[in-house]
């Protein structure tokens, strides 16, 4: 029975102190409102911030899986770290079957192309510059790889058989222009040298400037014609969607079956870069995230301890009348802990408005790292950050209120009866 009375008086003094707790926030609208603030701009800052990392992170991911990469590779072993005199060793043959068995166990592809890679001296008048140049199906790619867009003439799905495109700043290096006759000049699979005349049908750019000023693509069929092999080094796919890695699993068990020497490359295995950059974003957003608590923190602690400070005489009276010190810290904390979770939800709706609202065409980004051209970035909705975002707000907002409990309740009663004079 003494138990059960012992409950029941604590979550009636529990429900009084929360009662009081939102009747002196209702109260001091004004500094309640200026705490709300401080609260709400703080998370509102934060998920805004978030939002455009992923943003940032969307557009680039999509830029470099549509520049060169593909989302997976398909080489033999040893492809990546070749430094044999055999450069033609890796060559893959038949791989229409490959396709076949890829979209009937893994799933459909959307891409799925041959890539002959090989260096070579363009020669155009009087200049010659060494490159880099891929045999591609340029139909297949065009299709895929978006982000190679013609700066100048056509693309080569458009061209005949006997042309070429270049990367723009290398045919600016050569001062050639669409519709030109060039010359490019290898070493065929068998050590011989040999020639081939093309049509440069126009000039590309994808912001990655090592291919802008390195590279030039042919038709793959002329490549292999023109290196004397068959098939090609590196099988290009994609799938449909952009969640590609639900079907890594799947993918190289199907590719290990069908040929125990070959590999699969997911494309951020490719393209280091990409990881070296998001790492130093997040970095960025780590440091950003730090900055906003502390100034929230100091922010919320200075505007309530001075509300506080303006109510030392309502809590001299309470201690007067026999009030628990612990009691007065309790209701404090809690109204801390109620203006912390009402301010943080302000802030996830004022940061939704401003991302939807004001956000909602995005913003023009400078060059990334080794790319050459800016990007557009569209702010995307943290979902998954917002819980985190939430809790931790909350949490440090809460637990400003610790340090202005402590104070007012280990203050003296005379003290505090004084500030009612």
């Amino acid at each position: 029975m003494n138990r059960s009375r012992s409950t029941n008086a604590r979550v009636l003094w529990v429900r009084f102190l929360l009662m009081a707790s939102g009747r002196n926030l209702l109260r001091s609208f004004r500094r309640t409102a200026i705490s709300l603030l401080a609260i709400a701009s703080a998370v509102a800052a934060m998920i805004v911030f978030q939002s455009f990392v992923n943003g940032v992170k969307s557009t680039f991911r999509h830029d470099v899986i549509t520049s060169n990469y593909g989302h997976f590779q398909i080489t033999r072993h040893g492809f990546r770290k070749n430094d044999s005199d055999e450069p033609f060793a890796y060559q893959i043959s038949g791989a229409s079957k490959l396709r076949e068995r890829i979209e009937k166990e893994v799933a459909p592809l959307s891409f799925f192309s041959q890539r002959q890679i090989f260096y070579g001296l363009l020669n155009y008048n009087d200049r010659s510059l060494g490159g880099i140049g891929f045999g591609i199906e340029a139909e297949e790619e065009r299709r895929f790889l978006t982000l190679v867009q013609v700066e100048q003439g056509k693309h080569l799905a458009d061209g005949g058989d006997l042309s070429i495109f270049v990367g723009f700043k290398l045919a600016q290096k050569l001062r050639a222009k669409p519709g030109d006759m060039m010359t490019v000049l290898v070493t065929t699979k068998t050590g011989s040298m040999n020639a081939l005349d093309l049509e440069m049908v126009g000039t590309f750019k994808t912001g990655i400037t090592q291919l802008d000023e390195g590279s030039y693509f042919i038709h793959r069929r002329i490549s292999e014609q023109l290196l004397k092999v068959e098939g090609a080094p590196i099988v290009m796919i994609g799938f449909k969607d952009d969640d590609e890695m639900k079907y890594q699993k799947k993918l190289n068990q199907v590719v290990a079956d069908y040929d125990p020497t070959l590999e699969v490359a997911h494309w951020r295995q490719l393209a280091e870069f990409f990881d070296n950059t998001m790492g130093w974003v997040e970095k960025q957003v780590f440091v950003f995230r730090i900055i906003i608590l502390i100034i929230a923190t100091i922010s919320i602690v200075t505007v309530f301890m001075m509300g506080l400070m303006e109510r030392m005489g309502e809590f001299g009276t309470m201690r007067a009348i026999g009030t628990h010190r612990q009691s007065i810290a309790a209701m404090i904390f809690l109204e801390s802990i109620l203006q912390s979770t009402l301010g943080s939800l302000i802030g996830v709706g004022l940061g939704m408005f401003i991302i939807t609202g004001l956000l909602t065409n995005g913003i023009t980004m400078p060059p990334p790292p080794l790319m050459s051209v800016p990007f557009h970035v569209t702010f995307l909705i943290p979902w998954a950050n917002i819980p985190l975002t939430l809790a931790l707000c909350v949490l440090v907002a809460g637990g400003a209120g610790v340090l202005p409990a402590w104070r007012m309740a280990r203050i003296r009663i005379v003290e505090a009866l004084g500030r009612n004079v």
